[in-house]
């Protein structure tokens, strides 16, 4: 027996268009949600603590010179180039300001670098500011000079403002410590210990050996009393 059925019944008419379309769709949304899950994955993780929402900061900017090898040593030109350098870095200046010098790993171009930190070191950059650095990719004849100067990162605050009565999720609003962090940057002396903290000094061992003898015979330990330190309330008032 052989069914035969009419072409233009609604029900059993051709639908290979409509699942086309239908495919179309999801797959565009499959991407969209891929795409949608992979710039999650990219934005950056909420802070630990609401205090950690404006993290207190140093940014550095590096300002490079390039001085040309001289068979005769430290041009003119070059020598006032430096004293810019050293009004910058020197510690007299009181900037937070370090020196790179990078040369080529060639001897020649190595001594040159020395002679540089010598002439820094001269005008009152301490040695601690001047580091020296030898570089494959660096020019044989080329030293380069960075200065290197650092600040604080102040944020911006009050640029948005939220409803501060809205609590009923528990978290802090977006300028939350912000006013704090600013106000430390502003009053930090030198920003370079927010990068790394500065080399502590060694201790008087000769003071030290001083204390402990003490300590073990039973005396004291802390300075003697001023006698100018001793006041009394005048009578004259009584």
């Amino acid at each position: 027996m052989t069914l035969r059925f009419a072409s233009h019944n609604p029900i059993l008419a051709p639908i290979s268009v409509p699942i086309l379309a239908l495919a179309a769709v999801l797959a565009a949304g499959a991407l969209s949600g891929c795409a949608s899950t992979k710039q999650a994955e990219l934005a950056p993780p909420p802070s630990a603590t609401p205090t950690d929402q404006y993290a207190l900061t140093a940014e550095s900017r590096v300002e490079p010179i390039h001085l040309r090898i001289n068979p005769t040593g430290i041009s003119a030109n070059q020598a006032r180039a430096l004293d810019q350098v050293a009004s910058q870095a020197a510690w007299t200046a009181g900037q937070p300001v370090d020196v790179q010098i990078i040369t080529s790993p060639d001897p020649g171009s190595m001594a040159a670098g020395n002679a540089i930190a010598g002439y820094l070191m001269g005008r009152d950059v301490s040695r601690d500011t001047v580091s020296q650095y030898s570089v494959q990719s660096q020019p044989v004849e080329i030293v380069t000079v960075n200065v290197v100067s650092y600040r604080a990162s102040v944020p911006a605050c009050g640029q948005h403002w939220e409803n501060l009565a809205a609590t009923r999720k528990n978290k802090p609003h977006a300028n939350f410590g912000c006013a704090v962090t600013a106000n430390l940057a502003a009053q930090v002396a030198d920003p370079r210990d927010l990068v790394d903290p500065a080399t502590a000094t060694p201790s008087d061992a000769a003071r030290k050996s001083v204390i402990l003898d003490k300590y073990r015979k039973g005396e004291v330990t802390s300075a003697a009393k001023d006698e100018q330190a001793t006041g009394a309330i005048s009578q004259a008032i009584k």
